[in-house]
């Protein structure tokens, strides 16, 4: 008996989701038992989506790397003051409902792409999805075409923003392509990478790490006055 293997996670129920979770779902989607993991709770559209819809953020408890336990519901991010830090949902009490949102297991299946907007993680779709389809992500960033041309349209909406008057009248975010570090990977056969050098990843739907390649952020500029 191998005493080192990880235990085995309960399945998720909906009767667990907390109520605020539910309170906080956008009116397209709803919760139900995930498709490509029977244990866990999914989100699934229930009105079409189009695609470039934006949700977010993903919210948690911002920890250490050395201070989560579980690195199923978390995203890290860097911050200049602090370091890496963790956005970690593993309590669901802490978490919204971008927490239920699963990985794809293939290009195919995927339509969501994380990004990283003022140090905060969204998810952006990558096409239209339909009334039935269950929400899922990957961290592919701008290897994918279409992705790389959504960053792009950010960069420009941010660009556009900070040149108006109004923003000059406050603190505004400049904008520049960053890599965020890939968590160690827990299935086997995954290929893991740390920053700031991208490795390839498995699309491994038993992948325990929330993390991705490209993202944008936004370290803080002050405009003189």
């Amino acid at each position: 008996m191998n005493q080192n293997a990880e235990p085995v996670a309960a399945a998720e129920t909906l009767a667990e989701v907390p109520e605020h979770v539910l309170r906080g779902l956008p009116e397209e989607v709803r919760l139900f038992p995930s498709a490509v993991d029977k244990t866990r709770v999914g989100v699934w559209a229930t009105k079409p989506i189009l695609k470039g819809k934006k949700f977010g953020p993903f919210v948690g408890d911002k920890k250490k790397r050395s201070q989560v336990k579980n690195n199923v519901y978390m995203w890290e991010v860097y911050y200049p003051n602090l370091g890496w830090m963790c956005i970690d949902a593993t309590d669901p009490e802490k978490g919204n409902w971008l927490r239920y949102v699963n990985w794809a297991c293939s290009g195919e299946e995927q339509n969501l792409f994380p990004l990283e907007i003022n140090r905060a993680i969204y998810y952006k779709t990558l096409k239209p999805i339909a009334p039935g389809e269950e929400l899922l992500v990957w961290y592919n960033g701008e290897d994918n075409p279409e992705i790389a041309a959504a960053i792009e349209e950010e960069r420009a909406s941010a660009r556009s923003k900070r040149s108006s008057p109004k923003s000059r009248k406050a603190t505004v975010s400049a904008w520049h392509l960053d890599v965020l570090r890939q968590l160690p990977r827990t299935s086997p056969g995954s290929v893991g990478m740390s920053r700031p050098q991208l490795q390839p990843s498995s699309r491994d739907p038993s992948s325990k790490s929330r993390c991705f390649a490209c993202s944008l952020t936004a370290p803080e500029v002050t405009w003189n006055q």
